[in-house]
């Protein structure tokens, strides 16, 4: 087992979800879990910590946005990024989300450059905050291969 915190993808299209396992792993992330609903990646972010979490925005019966909002909601997990993806977004979808808290927007297919770069941006990001400061693990203190120390 890797130091290197494990990455949540959640995709319903299974064929997808492979692809962007694959792409974490061949960015350096060694430790890469799928999950094909909200439900289940809910169940697993109460059972184990993640670095990150990437979803599709367009799931049933709980969407990308629902998820994210319950990530937000939790005390406990509120401060997990989380990247949403998208064949398209339109200016509402972008809205909403952003309004719900995601950290990022990636468009499929993915491009590496832009899921590097999103990576860079999603990890380096500061804490949320409620009304008193939760105490968290800092994220500047994790080496992900291939991205560089944080």
């Amino acid at each position: 087992m890797s130091d290197t915190p494990p990455i949540l993808v959640v995709d319903d299209q299974e064929k997808l979800l492979k692809l962007v396992i694959m792409l974490m792993n061949r960015l350096g992330f060694p430790e890469v879990e799928g999950v094909t609903t909200g439900i289940e990646a809910l169940e697993r972010l109460r059972e184990r910590k993640y670095a990150l979490v990437i979803s599709d925005l367009d799931m049933e019966p709980m969407d990308g946005v629902a998820l994210l909002r319950e990530i937000r909601g939790d005390d406990t997990l509120m401060n997990t990024p989380f990247i949403l993806t998208e064949s398209s977004f339109d200016f509402e979808d972008i809205n909403v989300a952003h309004q719900a808290g995601a950290d990022a927007f990636i468009l499929k297919p993915f491009d590496m450059a832009v899921l590097k770069t999103k990576l860079k941006q999603v990890l380096n990001r500061k804490p949320r905050r409620r009304e008193a400061p939760l105490a968290t693990e800092s994220t500047l203190s994790i080496d992900f291969p291939m991205l560089g120390k944080f």
